[in-house]
C-alpha cells in the first residue's frame, strides 16, 4: 500500500468494483480498501438481479419497455419522495452500464418481473460471477486492492487525506483527486437501525458482515448530510430461523430470500389467515409482516407455483429452498398446516375462500387481483403437493444513507458539495424515495459506482 493516491474507494461491494474501475480507466491511480476479509459486500447477498429498461435481452423476450416506463415506476414506487435529479442521472446511464456488464462477461439470465415493475426488466446474475469478474478487470487495470484495512475517518483542513486501521496500526493515506465512499448500508448496527430506524429494530439484521454504518458515520464527522432514513424498511421473505453471525464476508451460509407470493402463493399469519394483499411491494409486506403475531408469517404455494422455480432469479429458486429445508411439503393443506403448528381446518378454510375468489377473478377480503404491481392474475392455490415456509422481515440492506448529487458528490445539509468527496451504492439516499424496485439495488450500485469512480478521478480539490 502507498502512501498516497489519486483516488480512494472504501468498500469492495458492486459499487466499490464500478468506481475502482471507471475511476483506474480514467487514468488514476486508484486504492480499494475493504475492511473485511472478502471483497463482495451485501452485492453477495442480494438478489443479484439489476433493473435496466429497453435492453437488447428483454427485446429478444418480446418485452416492450422504455425510460418513461422505468421512470414513472420508479416515480411510483418512491411515493414521487425519491430526488429526480438521481432518478435522472440513473436513466441517463443505465443502458450504458448494462453493456459494461456484459463487456466484463456477465451472463444474464432470463428477464423476469419482480417487485414494483410494470413490465418485467429484472436482469438477474450470478453475485459470485459478477463480483469475481469485476474484480479480476479492476487488478488488470492496476487498482490496489487491500483487504483487513478499515477506514476511520477523512480529514479535509489542508488538503484530503483518510484514516485506516490495518494490523492493529494507524496508517494516513493522502488523496490527491477524490474519495468515493462505497461502504454498503447500516443493516448490521443495531445501534445505527435504533437511531435511523427505531421502527424497524425488530427485523432481522442480515446482509454483508461489514454493513455496520462505517461510511455513514465518516461522512456525517465531515459535514454530510442523510436522506431517506425515515423511508428504511425490512425486507419480507426470509426464512423464520435462527443464523450466525457470518464468519466471512460471502453468500456461503446466507438465508434464501422466497419471494413466492410473487408467482401467486398466498400469506397466512399465525392464526393461519390472510392478512393483506400480498401483490403489494416486499417492502410495504415487511412493515405489515412486523406488526403479525411474533412478525411472523407463512407463504403458501401449490406444485403449480413450485413448478415455476428458477435457479436465478434467487427469490423463486423454489426447489433449492425445498433441498434445504426451508419449505415444508405434504399431500393436503391440513397436512400442510401441521407441519408448521397451525390450525388444519382454519388453514383449509382460508385456502378454500381464496381459491372461490381466485376462480371468480375477485380477491373480496384485500382486493388482490395480480401477482405484482399490475401484472398477471391470482391464481387458486389447488394443485398438491403444496408448499409452505414459515417467513419474517429482515434487513438485507438499508437503501437510504448519505446526500448526494447526481454526480455522486457529497453535499451538506444546504446542498453545498463536500470537496473531493462522493459515495455511490447502498450507502446514499435519495433515489428510492420511500419504495424499492427490485433490481435498483445492485442497479444503482452499478450506475452511480462507475459515475462517482469517473468524476473522482477528474476532481480537482481546492
Amino acid at each position: 500500500m502507498q502512501s498516497s493516491y489519486d483516488v480512494v474507494i472504501i468498500g469492495a461491494g458492486m459499487a466499490g468494483h464500478a468506481a475502482a474501475i471507471a475511476a483506474a480507466e480514467a487514468g488514476a491511480s486508484v486504492l480499494m480498501a475493504e475492511k473485511c476479509e472478502e471483497f463482495g459486500g451485501s452485492s453477495l447477498y442480494s438478489g443479484a438481479t439489476f433493473a435496466f429498461a429497453d435492453t437488447q435481452l428483454q427485446r429478444q423476450q418480446g418485452i416492450d419497455d422504455s425510460t418513461a416506463t422505468f421512470r414513472a415506476d420508479l416515480l411510483d414506487v418512491g411515493g414521487h419522495k425519491n430526488d429526480p435529479e438521481l432518478i435522472e442521472a440513473y436513466l441517463d446511464h443505465q443502458l450504458e452500464t448494462f453493456d459494461w456488464l456484459i463487456g466484463l462477461g456477465v451472463s444474464f439470465s432470463e428477464v423476469q418481473l419482480s417487485s414494483n415493475m410494470s413490465v418485467p426488466r429484472s436482469h438477474p446474475a450470478l453475485p459470485r460471477q459478477i463480483l469475481d469478474l469485476a474484480h479480476v478487470r479492476a487488478l488488470e487495470l492496476g487498482v490496489d486492492y487491500q483487504a483487513n484495512i478499515a477506514a476511520k475517518r477523512v480529514e479535509t483542513a489542508s488538503g484530503l487525506r483518510i484514516l485506516f486501521a490495518k494490523d492493529g496500526r494507524s496508517v494516513w493515506c493522502d488523496v490527491a483527486k477524490g474519495i468515493v465512499i462505497a461502504t454498503g448500508g447500516f443493516a448490521r448496527s443495531k445501534t445505527l437501525v435504533e437511531d435511523f430506524a427505531p421502527s424497524q429494530a425488530a427485523a432481522m439484521r442480515l446482509g454483508g458482515k461489514g454493513s455496520t454504518g462505517d461510511g455513514i458515520e465518516i461522512a456525517l464527522g465531515i459535514g454530510g448530510e442523510v436522506a431517506d432514513m425515515e423511508f428504511v424498511t425490512a425486507t419480507f421473505g426470509v426464512p423464520l430461523i435462527d443464523y450466525p453471525e457470518p464468519q466471512k464476508n460471502d453468500i456461503e451460509g446466507a438465508p434464501p430470500l422466497v419471494h413466492a407470493m410473487y408467482r401467486g402463493a398466498i400469506l397466512v399469519n399465525e392464526t393461519g389467515k390472510r392478512f393483506t394483499n400480498e401483490a403489494q411491494s416486499y417492502k410495504v409486506l415487511g412493515d405489515i409482516c412486523l406488526s403479525q403475531p411474533n412478525a411472523t408469517a407463512f407463504q403458501i404455494l401449490d406444485t403449480k407455483i413450485f413448478e415455476q422455480a428458477v435457479e436465478l432469479p434467487r427469490t423463486h429458486n423454489y426447489k433449492k429452498a425445498l433441498a434445504e429445508g426451508y419449505l415444508r411439503k405434504a399431500d393436503t393443506i391440513e397436512e400442510l398446516a401441521g407441519t408448521v403448528g397451525l390450525d388444519p381446518q382454519v388453514l383449509a378454510e382460508t385456502v378454500e375462500t381464496y381459491n372461490r375468489d381466485a376462480r371468480a377473478g375477485r380477491d373480496t377480503q384485500f382486493g388482490r387481483t395480480t401477482l405484482g404491481k399490475n401484472v398477471g392474475t391470482i391464481v387458486p392455490i389447488d394443485a398438491g403437493p403444496f408448499y409452505i415456509m414459515p417467513s419474517t422481515a429482515v434487513l438485507f440492506s438499508t437503501y437510504a444513507g448519505v446526500k448526494v448529487d447526481r454526480d455522486m458528490r457529497l453535499v451538506d445539509a444546504q446542498g453545498l458539495v463536500l470537496p473531493g468527496m462522493y459515495a455511490a451504492g447502498e450507502v446514499i439516499g435519495g433515489f428510492h424515495g420511500k419504495g424499492y424496485m427490485s433490481g435498483t439495488g445492485m442497479g444503482k450500485a452499478a450506475v452511480f459506482g462507475r459515475l462517482a469512480g469517473r468524476n473522482a478521478a477528474k476532481s480537482h480539490i481546492q
